[in-house]
């Protein structure tokens, strides 16, 4: 029997979930990047178990996060960041530091499958999709096995169709516009948080 969180798992799709805040006055609302970030994790969930592994990695840097960090409703990710940092700490910003990468992982992903959808390309290798966005992430920082890892989960990934089946989108003019938007709410808050890295000096040797 599946669990209340599988079923609510297999009832997520693309249309619910929620977008990224925007980056008012140069800060982040925990609160709300958090909620984004975890409705990306469970339409993670919808990819398969191949993608298990990716799933587990990103919810655990949410937990380091909600683990570290004492906020509320008004409470600017970026700000905790910077004070955390000041005290010679980096747990929570090591969750933040590698979730961003996931990310950036899944902006390059959306990004090509926006191509596939506007040149009606439905047929396109996802292999070839998911290992572009691998590149232009995270491959760098993996060692040699955990990139064989990530080969295995991108040869293993389902076509397009299958992805917009389980996303619960029947309809590919509008799945196109729906990662057209949540790719243009990622973008500003997962830049952000690079040129804050960058401008505070945090984490430079992982960088």
């Amino acid at each position: 029997m599946a669990s209340s969180s599988e079923e609510n798992q297999n009832c997520f799709s693309f249309e619910a979930v929620k977008s990224f805040p925007s980056v008012a006055n140069g800060k982040i609302n925990i609160i709300c990047f958090l909620e984004a970030t975890s409705d990306l994790i469970s339409l993670v969930g919808r990819l398969g178990k191949a993608f298990a592994p990716v799933k587990y990695d990103m919810q655990g840097n949410v937990d380091k996060i909600k683990m570290h960090y004492d906020y509320d409703k008004d409470s600017c990710l970026l700000e905790l960041m910077l004070d955390e940092h000041s005290k010679g700490q980096h747990t929570a910003v090591e969750g933040v530091l590698w979730l961003n990468r996931a990310l950036l992982f899944f902006e390059l992903a959306f990004r090509e499958i926006i191509l596939c959808l506007q040149s009606r390309n439905y047929d396109e290798n996802m292999k070839k999709i998911f290992t572009v966005a691998y590149e232009g992430s995270v491959k760098k920082y993996h060692n040699w096995f955990t990139q064989q890892l990530f080969a295995l989960i991108c040869k293993m990934s389902p076509t397009l169709p299958q992805i917009m089946k389980s996303f619960e989108i029947e309809n590919s003019d509008a799945f196109e516009m729906r990662l057209i938007s949540f790719n243009a709410t990622l973008n500003p808050v997962r830049s952000k948080i690079d040129d804050f890295f960058k401008e505070h000096n945090m984490l430079r040797d992982s960088m």
